[in-house]
């Protein structure tokens, strides 16, 4: 039977995009789907490997074994309900990228993750409203001396308004991510596109790097987070504002980030706060924890967080910053870090925007981080 054209939903989203390819991947060679919704909503995952002697999955650091059955497909109960949520395929003990699950960046690697669809989270889905553009540019860093590159999203009246300035948003990701996240699994475009389309957002540029920033020292990679801050203005802003048509003022320019990233954004934002106007600390982190630690290949001192001088002058932080936006899930395991900022911005008696949301350190999290904050940026 044909389908009328107006009964076709356009608000259908496809959840099981990946790096390769924005519509599912097909079973190939003897494989199966990966994901088996059932008729109760339980959700199950499937994987062939006919040879195997044991076949798992790594949820959250907890190891869930798949049974096997005769046609050699290995099925368990998939336990999370989460919108977004990292898996790891262990056969035989030993770690396998499957295609037949999404694909995208973290860990530092290419990693699968399963999507579920869930009907009260719409403001990430892809629905009908006009499109901005995502665009991978490329540019040369002075900072790393090589070619680096960035994602630049454009709201679709960009085209349009071809004599508009735009307000710019520098996002950025986590530790073991790259400039692919907020797109890829963040749904940041989206979420964008849904919120102007609203009029519950000013529409503005978005410019997301990679924070992971690798230089070489005696021919071996080091990334060093803390020379994003010379990347930004030596190299990324500079190029950005040379292409497109995006604010070079204070007033237009505002930066936010989720976990490193938002060790990124305190320190580079209360360091030049003549720079930006509003500030997203996601799953966030206003002290520099990393520095001196187990994710720091820079061998920096520990401790030192001259940044933290601006909230020593509650009055002109607040002038310099109107809107300084803190977020977290309520799950969080770096929730004594939250706890600390807390106590040391009460005591400072620094106003500022605190949310907390259902969930952990993770995308889920951070997807309802940027949908609240884009709310607030640029009115003025």
């Amino acid at each position: 039977m044909k389908m009328e054209k107006n009964k076709i939903s356009k608000e259908k989203s496809n959840i099981n995009e990946q790096i390769l390819a924005f519509n599912q991947v097909l079973p190939f060679e003897g494989q199966v789907e990966a994901v088996a919704l059932k008729e109760d909503g339980s959700c199950r995952l499937r994987f062939y490997a006919p040879n195997a002697k044991s076949v798992s999955v790594l949820i959250e650091e907890t190891k869930y074994p798949c049974v096997k059955n005769q046609e050699g497909i290995w099925e368990m109960a998939y336990p999370s309900r989460k919108g977004i949520q990292y898996v790891q395929l262990l056969i035989d003990d030993t770690e396998f990228l499957t295609p037949m699950l999404p694909i995208t960046y973290g860990y530092s690697r290419p990693y699968n993750y399963v999507a579920l669809y869930k009907p009260e989270e719409s403001f990430y889905q892809i629905k009908d409203v006009p499109h901005g553009s995502v665009r991978r540019e490329f540019f040369f860093s002075e900072v790393t001396g090589e070619w680096e590159s960035c994602v630049v999203y454009t709201p679709y009246i960009y085209e349009k308004e071809t004599d508009r300035v735009f307000p710019v948003l520098y996002l950025q990701h986590g530790h073991g991510e790259n400039e692919i996240g907020w797109t890829n699994s963040g749904k940041v475009h989206f979420i964008l596109d849904n919120l102007i389309a609203e009029g519950k957002a000013v529409p503005f540029v978005v410019v997301m790097c990679n924070g992971m920033v690798q230089t070489v020292e005696d021919g071996r990679r080091i990334v060093n987070f803390r020379l994003l801050e010379k990347q930004l203005f030596q190299d990324v802003m500079p190029f950005v504002e040379g292409k497109f048509r995006v604010g070079r003022t204070k007033k237009m320019r505002a930066m936010a980030g989720l976990s490193m990233g938002s060790v990124q954004t305190s320190m580079i934002g209360l360091s030049h706060p003549d720079s930006f106007s509003a500030l997203g600390i996601f799953s966030g982190f206003m002290r520099d924890i990393i520095t001196g630690g187990e994710l720091d290949m820079s061998h920096g001192q520990p401790g030192l967080n001259p940044h933290l001088a601006l909230l020593e002058d509650k009055e002109e932080f607040v002038r310099q910053y109107p809107i300084c936006f803190r977020a977290m899930g309520t799950e969080d395991p770096f929730w004594e870090h939250f706890a600390a900022d807390d106590e040391m911005l009460k005591q400072k008696q620094i106003p500022h925007i605190r949310k907390e949301y259902p969930g952990a350190h993770d995308w889920n999290v951070w997807r309802m981080c940027i949908y609240d904050f884009a709310q607030l940026i640029f009115k003025d």
